[in-house]
C-alpha cells in the first residue's frame, strides 16, 4: 500500500511517501497531486522518503518527471531520510547523481535550515 502526504510553503512543497510506490496508478496521483503545486512561486519540492519501503521503475519514473517540471519552472526537487533498499536502485541507477540527496531531515523547517534558506 502507496500513501502520500504534501505540505505546501512557498517556495517549497514537502511531500512525504510511504508504503510502497510500485503501481502505475499510485505513482500518477503522487504526480497529478504535486503537478497542482507547482508553480513559479512553489518550485521546489522536498521528498522525504524516511517511511518508502521500496520504489520500482514507475516510481523513479514519475520521480524523473517532477525533476523536470521543478526545474522547468526554476526550481528543483530533493531526496530527503532515504532507507538503504531505495538508496542502493538510486546508486545502482546512477539516478543519485541526478537527484540532490540530503540526510537526516526532520521537517520542512529543519530543511531550510540545512540548507541555509532565509539568510
Amino acid at each position: 500500500m502507496f500513501e502520500f502526504l504534501t505540505e505546501e510553503k512557498p517556495p517549497f512543497l514537502w511531500i512525504s511517501l510511504e508504503g510502497k510506490l510500485i503501481s502505475d496508478d499510485d505513482a500518477k496521483n503522487l504526480m497529478d497531486k504535486a503537478s497542482q503545486f507547482i508553480t513559479k512561486k512553489t518550485n521546489t519540492i522536498v521528498v522525504d522518503m524516511k517511511n518508502l519501503n521500496y520504489m520500482n521503475s514507475s516510481g523513479f519514473n514519475q520521480l524523473l518527471k517532477l525533476l523536470s517540471l521543478t526545474r522547468n519552472n526554476g526550481g528543483d526537487i530533493y531526496l530527503c531520510n532515504i532507507n538503504s533498499n531505495v538508496d542502493t536502485l538510486l546508486i545502482t541507477t546512477k539516478l543519485n547523481t541526478i537527484f540532490k540527496i540530503k540526510k537526516n531531515i526532520k521537517n520542512l523547517e529543519d530543511f531550510k535550515k540545512q540548507i541555509n534558506y532565509g539568510s
